[in-house]
């Protein structure tokens, strides 16, 4: 999970808890109708821990969605980014939508719940008392409203980490940060192209000035019969007539 998304879990996760254990706390401590004084035409409400109770879980609700909805940007909507599943975008809308509409009608509850339970005199006789239910609906109320902002701030916080790591089509790559080597595919050398040997140079008298050392064969060649060496004279006829011994 991402640290921010912790972080922010962390938070708004408790004042709604806390929002809704007050309201459960507050339903079981309302005024009821044997409670209540009757003084000639006028209605005594005692004091009750209803109304603090009440008061206290209307404002940690009111804070959690302020804090969900100013981290999360306007319920993704005040914003521009780049968010390349639609759907899922709007889903992370519906649920911020339904969360403030819970977190509404759970904060009307708490208050009117709260003013019922207020240490006042009433000219209301017959005495009326509040609803069962009231205070026990806002902290459902509260922990679903809770719970979808969660869920949209998480949403709309993954669909905006998978647009910075996906570019759109046409896009280049992000720069990357300094210290961060690249790597590249070493480039293929050619192997130097030996030039031709040089032809020998002649003297004067048409002898090569350097010779190029020769390499010997393997097997030498058979000598042929009755061959000489160019440089050496042929052997002198005998005259007609004499025979060889």
């Amino acid at each position: 999970m991402d640290k921010t998304v912790a972080i922010v879990s962390a938070i708004v996760g408790p004042l709604g808890v806390l929002s809704a254990i007050l309201g459960f706390s507050a339903e079981g401590t309302k005024i009821i109708i044997s409670d209540v004084l009757l003084i000639g035409d006028e209605c005594l409400y005692p004091q009750n821990p209803s109304f603090a109770l009440g008061i206290c879980a209307a404002i940690f609700l009111l804070m959690a969605q302020i804090t969900v909805t100013a981290v999360g940007g306007c319920c993704g909507c005040c914003k521009s980014r780049a968010i390349p599943s639609e759907t899922k975008r709007i889903v992370g809308i519906v649920c911020a939508v339904v969360s403030w509409i819970a977190a509404g009608v759970a904060w009307v509850l708490f208050v009117v719940g709260a003013a019922w339970n207020a240490n006042v005199a009433r000219d209301t006789a017959p005495c009326y008392v509040l609803k069962d239910g009231i205070f026990a609906g806002a902290a459902v109320l509260a922990l679903a409203a809770t719970a979808l902002g969660i869920a949209s701030y998480v949403t709309l916080r993954g669909q905006r980490n998978e647009a910075v790591r996906t570019p759109k089509p046409g896009e280049q790559q992000p720069t990357p940060a300094a210290g961060i080597a690249m790597g590249h595919p070493a480039a293929q050398l050619s192997p130097p192209v030996s030039a031709p040997p040089a032809p020998p140079q002649q003297g004067g008298d048409g002898r090569a000035l350097n010779p190029q050392p020769q390499v010997a064969a393997a097997f030498p060649a058979p000598a042929q019969v009755g061959s000489h060496a160019p440089d050496q004279p042929l052997p002198p006829h005998p005259p007609p007539g004499d025979a060889q011994v």
